[in-house]
């Protein structure tokens, strides 16, 4: 409870070892729950989700700023680091298992954000080449009944 009001955003932070202090972030983490759980189809779709429900938050800085250097203001090094921990946190828990365990290792959101970009988007590139090329490859027979060519021209895109 801080100034007679509870607030379950409050995350104790060590200064020095000596004291604890407090820091209230202004937004709850983002639900994720309305999220399917990414494992390793559907990038589009999923990078889309995750990045808009993040962009609601604020914290889409994250991903386009590199963490400040100790030299730039206490706000601005407090507010990427909440940026990041919020992104990171988001991403890493709409992730399947498999996908968590190697993401997980990862400091930084932008690294993270980068990575499955760099992996997925190739992927999604080969697949739509595949589905093209049979495309093109498929041709219609006249002795058989068009309703299942058409179903089986659909099963293949």
């Amino acid at each position: 409870m801080v100034d007679g009001v509870e607030n379950n955003n409050i995350a104790p932070e060590m200064s020095n070892g000596a004291s604890e202090t407090l820091t209230i972030f202004t937004k709850p983490f983002p639900d994720i729950s309305k999220i399917e759980v990414f494992s390793s189809q559907n990038f589009q779709c999923w990078q889309e989700r995750v990045s808009t429900l993040l962009d609601m938050y604020g914290v889409a800085s994250a991903l386009t700023t590199s963490k400040p250097d100790s030299s730039s203001p206490a706000k601005q090094i407090e507010d990427w680091i909440h940026a990041n921990k919020v992104y990171s946190y988001t991403m890493l828990s709409a992730l399947s298992n498999d996908l968590f365990d190697v993401y997980c290792s990862y400091k930084e959101a932008k690294e993270i954000w980068d990575s499955l970009i760099l992996k997925y988007t190739a992927e999604d590139v080969v697949r739509q080449r595949f589905v093209i090329g049979n495309y093109y490859r498929w041709e219609m027979i006249e002795d058989k009944d068009i309703k299942i060519q058409i179903n089986r021209i659909s099963q293949a895109t």
